[in-house]
């Protein structure tokens, strides 16, 4: 389990990710990118939908399913197949 989530956090993150991401439906694809140090950039093909500008936000965001302490390390292991981890 990652860091708790003040509720200010986890307001001010929720409005930025309802700003950025659209809806999608079966079939839609979104990208996102970290940016470590930066945050997070957020993509549907080549369009660039948007950015969150937090760098904890884009470190616990994504360390969702890459963080080591993952709830669900199978997962986290097919996302890091063949990314060159040492």
């Amino acid at each position: 389990r990652q860091q708790p989530l003040t509720e200010d956090q986890a307001r001010r993150w929720q409005r930025a990710l309802e700003e950025v991401l659209p809806n999608v439906k079966a079939g839609d694809a979104l990208t996102g990118l970290y940016r470590p140090g930066a945050g997070a950039v957020f993509m549907q093909g080549q369009r660039v939908l948007g950015e969150v500008a937090d760098p904890l936000f884009a470190r616990l965001f994504f360390g969702i399913w890459l963080s080591p302490a993952t709830s669900e390390p199978a997962l986290r292991e097919a996302l890091l197949a063949g990314a060159g981890r040492s």
